[in-house]
């Protein structure tokens, strides 16, 4: 199927800091150890936001409120 937008010569504008971030990808595939740890860290936030828990870990006993001495 032929793309409308394409044909019309309406394609998506890229500016030119993403066409060299792009080239940079391209040229550079490898990650440093920061990047790195950073997928890591990010990767593990994004699985307990994404990821819903079980029921009985929202379920807190509760604990002595500080309240309860008085």
């Amino acid at each position: 199927m032929i793309n409308i937008r394409e044909f019309l010569g309406l394609g998506y504008y890229i500016s030119e800091l993403d066409t060299f971030l792009m080239g940079f990808d391209k040229n550079h595939p490898s990650m440093s150890v920061s990047q790195s740890n950073e997928i890591g860290k990010y990767s593990r936030i994004f699985a307990m936001r994404d990821i819903p828990a079980d029921k009985k870990d929202l379920t807190h006993e509760p604990k002595e409120d500080v309240w309860d001495k008085f």
